[in-house]
This record gives structure tokens, sequence and C-alpha cells, in this order.
């Protein structure tokens, strides 16, 4: 059970703009793109840039998130969290990138926690 990196989310109106400016204060190219939820990311070092596909409202749970947690095991992780958490926001479900899920922790931060596809 480990926490591998975490990534902060950027919700935005103008997608292609805010990864052009990401990438140019990392000085990194992007390293994973997808679309699920009717929302586009791309991930440049430590960011995972949002923009809505279909309308402005597939960013609303996106927008919340505070941080990304990448695990090695998303099990572990949802057994300690199913029963402390706040408030399940979306249970663990597939994404195109992994399985996840996202919480309000004890803490009040909403967290999203993945594990990608191998």
């Amino acid at each position: 059970m480990e926490i591998r990196r975490v990534m902060l989310p950027i919700a935005t109106d103008e997608f292609d703009k805010t990864v052009a400016f990401y990438k140019k204060i990392t000085g990194k190219e992007v390293d994973i793109t997808a679309e699920h939820d009717g929302y586009k990311l791309s991930a440049i070092d430590s960011f995972v840039v949002l923009g809505a596909v279909s309308s402005p409202k597939a960013l609303e749970i996106p927008s919340l998130v505070h941080a990304i947690f990448i695990v090695d095991d998303l099990q572990p992780f949802w057994e300690i969290l199913s029963k402390v958490a706040k408030n399940i926001i979306i249970p663990i479900n597939r994404v195109s990138t992994g399985i996840r899920f996202i919480v309000e922790q004890p803490d009040g931060k909403i967290i999203e926690y993945l594990q990608l596809n191998e």
C-alpha cells in the first residue's frame, strides 16, 4: 500500500493554452492523455490539466478535487476510506486511465485515489 505520486488537478476553460503553460513552466512534455466522463486530460509532470469536452458541467466533480493520489493498489485504500471518509463522492469505478474513487477525507480534503492501468 503506497502512494506513488501526488498530482494537482487544474480544471480550465482554455485547455490548449493551459497545457502549453504547464509545459513551459515545467519544461516537460505531456506524458498521459485521456478522455472520460465528458472531459479530456493531459498530465504534465505533477499537473493534470482538465478540459470539458461536452459541457462545462463535466468539470463539476473534477473541479472539487484537491489532489490525485496515484497508488500502487487501490483496494487497501478503499478499505480504509470507505469506512472513515466524510463523503464518498464517486465509489470505485473504471476510467480510461485505470480504476479510481473520489472521497472527502476526514480532514475535509477531496482526494481522487487512482491506480493506473498497467
